[in-house]
């Protein structure tokens, strides 16, 4: 998931030697030992992922003593495959990330863990890490296990299909984990499931019920907003609004984290979490800054016709704001 850029960028996992860079492509990094590294990281594990208008957000909890969850935004299409793979709902046809595990197999490797390294620009980095088959690994000179860098939405998918762990770096726990939400376990994820199956078979009852309609009707007299959703700008041309739209945000969490990172270099770690319960609090509360947050995730992730419907959403939410503020005012006033 994708969180807003101010947090701190977790620490690197260390690159390659140049010998071993030039023998593998460059989204794939050979590990020798990874002991050092993982004392950088903390265990999570799929806490819930939720749906609400078109984006998606899995909550990864921290297998710690706090028990918190980072959330992670993920696409809608990534979160139903893993919300299948969760309750065993099996498919007639493979999804893709089930085919890439089928794949994997049958070539003989096998996910043996994933890590979330980084976060740039409100954009979570992850990596796969892949055992060699055992063939391969016998020579000295080739390590025996891989990784590979991947979306977190992707990472995450395959780790809950192979059984592997999960790990995210330390300084992203540090900045990004939230006290936990109310209890959403299986149970509530299969009434969540039950919940959609019913939804979607209204919407496809009432799409029958326009289109029937809409048959019915003169063509001048037909609705253009009655017809499914047909994309009207470019994929450059969404990209660009969007961008617009973003870069008139102001972001309320910006001066938080600053103050935020500043106590810490003091030492003043009770200001420290207050900053960082004002974040947390900005996170779960601002439904604009929500929003922000799924546009740039959206935006990255290639998700053009979903970034620009929250796009347009965002607008009316601006504009929605915007009424209220001046209405509050001209109340105040009388």
């Amino acid at each position: 998931m994708q969180l807003r850029a101010q947090f701190a960028p977790a620490a690197r996992l260390a690159r390659p030697s140049p010998r071993q860079a030039s023998r593998v492509p460059r989204s794939l990094v050979v590990r020798a030992s990874s002991r050092e590294v993982d004392a950088e990281y903390i265990e999570v594990k799929v806490d819930s992922v939720r749906v609400s208008q078109g984006s998606a957000v899995v909550y990864l909890r921290v297998l710690d003593t706090t028990g918190y969850v980072i959330p992670v935004h993920i696409g809608e299409a990534e979160s139903n495959a893993l919300l299948k793979e969760i309750n065993k709902q099996r498919q007639s046809r493979p999804l893709t990330h089930d085919m890439a595990k089928n794949m994997l197999q049958a070539i003989g490797f096998r996910v043996t863990k994933i890590r979330v390294t980084d976060i740039i620009a409100n954009t979570y980095y992850a990596r796969i890490h892949l055992a060699r088959p055992a063939s391969d690994s016998s020579n000295p000179a080739e390590a025996a296990e891989v990784d590979v860098d991947a979306r977190p939405s992707d990472a995450i998918n395959l780790a809950v299909r192979f059984g592997a762990p999960m790990y995210v770096a330390k300084k992203i726990v540090e900045a990004a984990a939230t006290p936990p939400l109310e209890p959403f376990g299986l149970s509530q994820l299969l009434a969540w499931q039950q919940q959609q199956r019913q939804q979607q078979q209204q919407r496809q009852q009432q799409r029958q019920q326009q289109q029937q309609q809409q048959q019915q009707l003169p063509r001048r007299q037909q609705d253009p907003a009655a017809t499914s959703y047909q994309p009207t700008e470019s994929n450059a041309e969404i990209v660009r609004s969007v961008r617009d739209a973003l870069s008139s945000y102001d972001d309320p969490t910006v001066m938080f984290q600053l103050q935020k990172e500043l106590a810490i270099k003091e030492e003043r770690f009770e200001d420290a979490r207050s900053f960082h319960d004002h974040i947390v609090h900005e996170m779960t509360h601002n439904r604009l800054l929500r929003m922000v947050v799924a546009m740039e995730t959206a935006l990255a992730d290639g998700r053009y016709e979903e970034a620009a419907k929250l796009r347009d959403e965002y607008r009316r939410a601006v504009t929605e704001a915007a009424l209220q503020t001046q209405s509050q005012k001209n109340a105040d006033t009388r």
